[in-house]
């Protein structure tokens, strides 16, 4: 399925007039205001500020110009005016050290669960000399992502990988606005299938991280 763009938010076409923007923004927020969902498990606030940011950039013309440029031709170049627009406006802190320390992570994590995944014959002990030098190589990994504040439910490649996607399109975006993305972005354009499956290996990897944190303690 392809990558939920500010239009599929809103549930308009791309050719959608200033007020057909506007009505879909003000319906969307009225559905979903958390005082009218109370017993609902999907977070409303975040859903809103997703909505509130497609508004803002598909309602202003020069925004939404650039915007529509990008999904229609992501690898178009751009021209000098638009750099120095982009470059005018106030950045994020660049996300790709965490991205990589997240993929170095991931690698990490991945090697040590095959070290302590069960023989299928025999009991043989897992590599513990192994399993310490892999969590100390992971260490420095797990510090960067935390100095960044990256919550550690998007450590996982999936959401990593979006992440850093994202934040090279929208470098003015914060970060928790880049979380709320994603987490729409599983919960609107994934299907019931692929959201779970996303979820249930994002569970997995943060299982095993915790063990294998647990050898550099040992170590």
């Amino acid at each position: 399925m392809k990558d939920c763009t500010y239009y599929d938010l809103l549930g308009v076409p791309m050719d959608a007039d200033e007020k057909e923007i506007a009505d879909a923004k003000n319906f969307l927020v009225k559905k979903m205001h958390p005082d009218a969902n109370v017993n609902c498990s999907f977070d409303t606030t975040s859903y809103i500020q997703n909505v509130l940011t497609a508004y803002r950039i598909l309602s202003d013309p020069n925004s939404r110009r650039i915007y529509d440029r990008r999904i229609r031709n992501p690898i178009r170049r751009e021209t000098a005016a638009e750099r120095a627009e982009e470059q005018s406006r106030p950045l994020s802190p660049n996300f790709a050290p965490y991205w990589e320390a997240g993929n170095k992570l991931n690698g990490l994590v991945t090697e040590s669960a095959l070290l302590l995944k069960p023989k299928r014959f025999g009991r043989q002990e897992p590599d513990e000399e192994r399993l310490t030098a892999i969590a100390g190589e992971a260490y420095p990994h797990i510090q960067v992502l935390e100095q960044g504040e990256i919550p550690r439910q998007y450590w996982f490649s999936h959401a990593m990988n979006w992440l850093l996607f994202q934040w090279s399109q929208n470098r003015d975006l914060p970060y928790a606005l880049l979380y709320s993305m994603y987490d729409s972005y599983l919960e609107q354009c994934k299907s019931a299938l692929e959201k779970r499956k996303i979820t249930s290996q994002a569970s997995l990897f943060l299982n095993n991280l915790d063990k294998l944190i647990t050898y550099r303690q040992l170590g």
